[in-house]
């Protein structure tokens, strides 16, 4: 279990540079089971959240045993590949949950002139023996409901350990790809990093909206162990993807996705 984090709300993260480049996006979108293709030459916003996990590590606060529970991807403008983009990031909440504490964080990417592109929110669960009060790890960020109806099917898609391992190879956290790990912190296999749910969330937008904007939010609920099969299913109005959700094979939702208007 992890100790209370150590920095407070309002630290203010080193503004970087960064830059995806096109054999990194091949490499991880390959990894998940997705044709990188369906991108075409614009970066898969997804892969955003890598420098962001460097940035949380980079004062000396683990990563290892953090569960990822929320990300918001609101953007303004398409990103072509190999863009050199600058980040900017602070915590934004530190809340009390029954499991541990939320830590929330918002970072801001803007091109070489200071365009804003992007905005991130994102939430992690640090798991502590005894909570510290409120009841569940995402209440504070008002999930949807689980059962809504008229969902319909994407796709299913099996989950391979080898892959999910080597999506996860960098080391950042190695819940994802060490069986001994993952045990330590009560699950029964490793789990898929969250970000790779986020990949077949951004697929499906990219194979049924053109938009050049996005807002979409997704909350992670339970682990996708790195041997299930998962179904992705969707809700749409006038054309539009509205809602998805991810589920696992006891059908319970992994993640749920709100896709909110764009102007």
């Amino acid at each position: 279990m992890l100790d209370l984090y150590p920095l407070p709300v309002g630290y203010v993260y080193e503004p970087r540079p960064i830059s995806i480049d096109r054999d990194q996006q091949l490499a991880k979108l390959t990894a998940s089971g997705i044709d990188p293709d369906v991108h075409g030459d614009r970066l898969d916003l997804t892969f955003l959240g890598l420098p962001i996990l460097d940035a949380l590590i980079e004062p000396g606060v683990p990563l290892q045993g953090q569960v990822h529970v929320y990300q918001r991807f609101i953007q303004r403008a398409p990103i072509p590949l190999d863009t050199e983009l600058h980040m900017r990031g602070e915590i934004t909440a530190i809340e009390p949950v029954a499991k541990g504490e939320v830590v929330r964080w918002a970072f801001d990417f803007t091109d070489g002139g200071g365009r804003p592109l992007v905005t991130v929110d994102r939430a992690g669960l640090r798991p502590q023996t005894t909570g510290t009060g409120g009841s569940g790890a995402t209440d504070f960020l008002a999930p949807p409901e689980e059962d809504q109806p008229g969902f319909g099917e994407l796709w299913q898609r099996t989950l391979v350990p080898d892959e999910v391992a080597r999506y996860s190879s960098d080391g950042r956290n190695r819940i994802h790809s060490d069986p001994e790990i993952a045990r330590q912190f009560g699950f029964r296999a490793p789990i898929a990093a969250g970000l790779m749910g986020v990949h077949y969330y951004l697929e499906a937008m990219a194979r049924h909206d053109a938009a050049e904007g996005m807002d979409i939010e997704i909350w992670f609920k339970r682990p996708m162990f790195w041997d299930e099969t998962l179904t992705l299913r969707h809700k749409s109005e006038n054309g539009r993807l509205t809602a998805m959700r991810i589920e696992n094979q006891a059908g319970k939702a992994a993640s749920l996705a709100r896709v909110n208007p764009t102007p």
